[in-house]
Formats: structure tokens, C-alpha cells, sequence
């Protein structure tokens, strides 16, 4: 007799509301992608700020589910945002510039999904304030600073998921803007600079306690071992430090973004009740493409252009049950072309370098509106990628530059795992 295929049942409603009051803190990282300019036009060229650095604090806030799957809420933090880099300009030694934060604010309404009650996939939005100092120095000639704090928004995404009782953690992206800072002119406007963009990017990993009654069930327990295949997307921005070989002395940096998406493939063993151990390897398209003229320094320009990226790494996790929090690391490689340009004289390199990537992330499963059946899993995830320096650049000049090339992805995967 024929045999009916079988029907798939969408998953049981949520035992677990994430309705509530809730407190935690968060560590992470942050990268500076602001820019600055002379506004009087009196020197060409622009200066991006180059920095990284530790950014951790705490937060708090209140969810209102308001139907099975879905959740709104508010969300407030405060915190440490160490980015600094002190930075020699090239061709203008001994002129530095820098563009410090101390402290970040953020005030964010939150939507996101739940399917099984475990785990919140959202989107967050809201103001942001950030704390930061910019200034100009030219020993013997003066020094110019402003500090101040302000005010702009901040948008991201990120999971959230239960560990067990009331505590939840987790994984959360934001790009953060407060705009234009004030003019710096040293005595006899020797030079001017502004910095017309204050923007940051920062990957934060947190943990929270939720106040209220306890979750009723038991947590689901996902099986991670088995092979897995599917797509990897999010934003890549490039840290790239161009220094001096020759006699012009100095650096400057490109920090240019984009979009980054290719397949992501693996294996794990899960070789304990808690415990996941696996293989990974990715290839993807890298789409950062920027140019920058060198800041009093008309004739300048330096352009990277990425092509693609590859991973192979390692990854360990504890399971919680529904959700893999896992650290990650190995080898990378970096396809590009850069060119530099010195008045009229163009040195261009293509190849590819390796090096080395590492970073983190949660991995859970995924429904999508209950249209997919069981063995789809979500991630959000970090890497931190470094591939080191490029060619030298106009290697006979007094102009002659090398570029250090390091990269930081913030991406998402959808992947089907075979063992699920």
C-alpha cells in the first residue's frame, strides 16, 4: 500500500516567557571606524582612525512576550569602550592624531522571535552615547583636544539564550555613531583637522539574570555531533596600518567596510553530555573596496580592494542544551589587490596572504517560522582575522609603504546539520 510521507509538527508552544525584569553584564571588543578631515579645505586628504580594543559593562532592561514567539522589550547599558591609537601621521612626523573613547551608553528597543522558549533571535535599536577625546599635537608647535560626550543611535542584532534557571547569555553585534566632533587648528592654523565621523563597531557577548518566576520543563537538548553544511553572511571591516618604509616616515590607516558571504561547512563530536569538539572550514566573498588620500598629502592615495576569504578551524563548545557556546580558531587566508599611488607613480599588488583567525559565537537551532523542520541551526559569531603585511609598495621611493592587514567579521550562518 502506499505509504503517506510523514508530516512535520511545528514544535511545541514556549514553557518559558521571557517576559520580565532583567540585569546582567558583557564583555567584548570594539573597533573604531571614524574618519576625520580639514573643514577649511586647506589640506587635502583625509585621516582614519585606526584602534581596538576591550569593551565590557553592564546592562539591564525589561521583555514583554506578548504572543508565543514574539518579544519586545527595552534594553539600557553603560560601559568601558577602550579604543585608542595613538598614531605618527605619514609625511607629517612629527605630527600625531588620535581619537580615544572611554565610555559608551546605550539606550535600545528590542523585537526579536522565539521558537521553542529557549532562545531569542532579535533586532535592537536605539540612542547611544560614547564618550571620546579627540587630539592633535605637534611637539614645539602645540597640541589641540576636545573631550566630550555625545549623543547618536545604535543598531544591531544578536541571540539570547537560556542557560538553565533564570540566567540567560548572549551574543550581540552594533554599529554605534554619534557624529561630528569639533574643529582642532593648531596656533596659525598650522594644522586643522576634524573628525566628521565617530563610529564604532562592537561585538558583545553577555550574561543576564532574569528576576521572576522559574522557567517550567526542562531545556531542550540538541544533539551537535554529525556533519553540517550552509551559508555564512555579515559585515567585514578592515583595520588595515600602512607604514613608512622610506624616508617620509609615519602611518595611516583604511578602515574600510562591507559585506562578506560565502558557504561554511564542518564536523562535530560531541564527546560528552556538555561538551563539542569540531572542525569548520568557510569560503566566502570579502566585498571591502576603499581608497583614502593621505591627509595633507594631495598626491597620496592608497586603495585596498578585498576578493575572498577562507577559514580552517577548530571549534570547542559547552551545550547548554538548546544553544552551543563555542570559542574558534586556525588558519585564514585573504585574497586582495592594493594600490598606492605617489604623483603620478602607481605600485599595485595582488596575492594572497595567510594567517590566522580566532573568535567566538552561540549556535542554536532555527525554525523560521516553523517552515523548516528539525537540523536547522542559526549562529552569531566573531573572528578576528590577521594575515599580517603585503608587499612593499613603491619600494625604490622615499614613499614606499607596507600595509598590515587585519580584518573582523560580523556574521551570521544558517546551516542544516546531518546528525540533527
Amino acid at each position: 500500500m502506499p505509504q503517506k510521507a510523514p508530516v512535520y509538527k511545528a514544535p511545541p508552544a514556549p514553557t518559558w516567557s521571557w517576559t520580565g525584569f532583567y540585569a546582567g553584564a558583557y564583555a567584548g571588543v570594539g573597533v573604531n571606524q571614524s574618519h576625520g578631515f580639514d573643514p577649511t579645505g586647506n589640506f587635502a586628504g583625509d585621516i582614519e582612525y585606526l584602534g581596538t580594543g576591550f569593551t565590557g559593562g553592564l546592562t539591564g532592561g525589561y521583555n514583554w512576550q506578548f504572543d508565543p514567539h514574539w518579544v519586545v522589550g527595552i534594553e539600557g547599558d553603560f560601559g568601558y569602550l577602550g579604543l585608542s591609537h595613538d598614531s605618527l601621521q605619514f609625511n607629517d612626523v612629527p605630527l600625531s592624531v588620535n581619537s580615544k573613547t572611554s565610555w559608551i551608553g546605550t539606550l535600545r528597543g528590542r523585537v526579536g522571535y522565539t521558537s521553542s522558549g529557549s532562545t531569542l533571535a532579535y533586532l535592537t535599536g536605539g540612542a547611544a552615547w560614547v564618550h571620546y577625546d579627540d587630539t592633535i599635537n605637534v611637539p614645539g608647535v602645540g597640541a589641540m583636544e576636545s573631550a566630550k560626550t555625545k549623543l547618536g543611535y545604535a543598531v544591531g542584532s544578536g541571540i539570547e539564550t537560556r542557560l538553565g534557571g533564570n540566567w540567560t547569555v548572549k551574543s550581540e553585534s552594533l554599529l554605534v555613531d554619534v557624529g561630528h566632533g569639533d574643529q582642532l587648528a593648531l596656533p596659525a592654523n598650522f594644522y586643522v583637522l576634524e573628525a566628521d565621523k565617530h563610529r564604532y563597531l562592537v561585538q558583545r557577548f553577555g550574561l543576564n539574570y532574569r528576576f521572576g518566576g522559574a522557567p517550567t520543563g526542562p531545556l531542550p537538548q540538541e544533539h551537535w555531533g554529525g556533519f553540517f553544511i550552509g551559508g555564512v553572511a555579515g559585515t567585514a571591516a578592515a583595520q588595515t596600518r600602512i607604514s613608512a618604509q622610506g624616508t617620509a616616515g609615519g602611518e595611516f590607516g583604511n578602515t574600510g567596510t562591507g559585506f562578506t558571504g560565502g558557504i561554511i561547512a564542518g564536523y562535530n563530536w560531541q564527546f560528552a553530555p556538555q561538551w563539542v569538539a569540531g572542525v569548520e572550514g568557510d569560503f566566502s566573498w570579502l566585498g571591502i573596496k576603499h581608497s583614502l588620500t593621505d591627509y595633507n598629502d594631495a598626491g597620496k592615495n592608497y586603495e585596498l580592494n578585498t576578493h575572498w576569504l577562507a577559514t580552517a578551524r577548530a571549534r570547542v563548545g559547552y551545550s547548554t542544551g538548546p544553544a552551543l557556546l563555542y570559542v574558534t580558531g586556525g588558519g585564514a587566508w585573504v585574497n586582495y589587490e592594493e594600490t598606492w599611488q605617489v604623483a603620478g607613480l602607481t605600485s599595485s599588488s595582488t596575492k594572497t596572504l595567510g594567517g590566522y583567525a580566532v573568535g567566538g559565537g552561540i549556535e542554536t537551532p532555527f525554525t523560521l517560522f516553523n517552515l523548516l523542520g528539525p537540523g536547522w541551526l542559526a549562529r552569531s559569531e566573531y573572528l578576528y582575522v590577521n594575515v599580517g603585511d603585503g608587499d612593499t609598495l613603491l619600494p625604490a621611493s622615499a614613499n614606499a609603504v607596507v600595509a598590515n592587514h587585519q580584518f573582523h567579521l560580523f556574521r551570521g550562518a544558517v546551516v542544516y546539520h546531518f546528525g540533527g
